[in-house]
């Protein structure tokens, strides 16, 4: 089965190279399983609790940097908000910051754990029965992640010392595009690879496409469905299907091109190694 690594970078604004790990190392040594469901062929939705509310449906999304409940999650917990707004994909969106006094999913914990509170269903077709995300800032809890969709277990590593967690920004991976290197967020939460299209032009990166292009929407986005050839993913050449939409202004996400969406890879296991900046999958 063919293995594909690429470097990642976490957080916004520094650039680290790390070595890839060897052949055969695996994520599972010593880690925690936590059964998932697969949604739509793409989501990984797992159960975690907050406050002592149980049994809550909770979507593993590497694209989005911090964590998120439903309005109704909050409302049943009688959280007290803040009103506030976050980039999403294209465009600001409004919503609201609570505090959570904890909140677990498998061997993650976290107290007084600050989380975005957003009407979920409203911005993503895919929410229906889903009461949260799990985004970075959790995530990166773990030294390492592993999502085996054969297997239906994530695997999460040993927990990462508390003195180095910072805001997690993004995970940034390098794909090549037309023999220019571009920056995607790594997003275990879209089918789809969404490329700013306006930013990509502006820096001359040669876009050529094939076949027909489509109009299609995305949720609240819309985008042209194309074929880009010349994309090169961890040193495979290929022609692949893209999504390119209108990126926000350059104050907003600096350094960001799209969405890396790792469903669009059609992988079997994904292994994420926080630590040492290292991304695999099969």
């Amino acid at each position: 089965m063919h293995r594909s690594t690429l470097s990642v970078v976490l957080g916004l604004g520094n650039i680290f190279l790390f070595a890839l790990p060897a052949r055969g190392q695996s994520l599972y040594d010593g880690a925690t399983a936590v059964p998932f469901e697969l949604v739509s062929d793409f989501l990984v939705v797992t159960k975690g609790e907050i406050e002592g509310l149980a049994g809550l449906n909770f979507v593993v999304d590497t694209g989005s940097t911090w964590s998120a409940i439903d309005q109704k999650v909050a409302q049943k917990l009688r959280l007290s908000r803040q009103a506030g707004k976050i980039m999403n994909f294209d465009r600001y969106i409004p919503i609201e910051w609570a505090e959570v006094r904890n909140i677990r999913i498998g061997p993650v914990t976290a107290e007084r754990a600050r989380m975005m509170v957003v009407n979920l269903p409203k911005y993503s077709a895919f929410a229906k029965n889903i009461d949260g995300i799990i985004g970075l800032d959790l995530l990166t809890r773990s030294q390492t992640l592993a999502i085996d969709y054969t297997a239906k277990t994530l695997y999460f590593g040993p927990p990462e010392n508390p003195s180095h967690r910072s805001n997690p920004g993004a995970l940034l991976a390098t794909v090549v595009v037309g023999g220019r290197p571009i920056q995607l967020c790594v997003d275990t939460g879209s089918p789809d690879i969404l490329l700013y299209e306006n930013r990509l032009r502006k820096r001359s990166v040669k876009l050529r496409t094939e076949g027909k292009p489509r109009t299609i929407t995305i949720g609240s986005i819309n985008g042209t469905q194309v074929a880009l050839s010349e994309v090169s993913i961890a040193g495979r050449k290929q022609t692949i299907t893209v999504v390119l939409i209108r990126g926000p202004e350059e104050h907003a996400m600096p350094g960001v091109d799209g969405y890396l969406g790792m469903a669009s890879l059609h992988p079997k296991r994904i292994d994420f190694n926080f630590a040492e900046g290292v991304l695999a999958w099969w």
